[in-house]
């Protein structure tokens, strides 16, 4: 009797173990994918900032096409 309980509490204890592992599991694997997600947003923002236009040197150009874009956002 005692022998079969405690084969029952071992399997019972499998489950859990293996439940556990899984629900630690999936965790981690979309920590991990939030940070790739992260990480290719911060490529793009870096490729588009690479690509973007530079107006020069010259404040004063700079300004109007700041002027320009604030106008535009509006």
């Amino acid at each position: 009797m005692i022998a079969r309980l405690k084969l029952w509490a071992a399997g019972l204890g499998l489950v859990i173990a293996a439940l556990a592992a899984s629900w630690f599991g999936g965790r981690k694997s979309a920590q991990a994918d939030a940070k790739v997600k992260e990480l290719k947003g911060y490529v793009e923002t870096r490729q588009r900032m690479d690509e973007a236009d530079i107006v020069g040197d010259d404040p004063a150009a700079a300004r109007v096409f700041l002027e320009q874009r604030g106008k535009r956002d509006l």
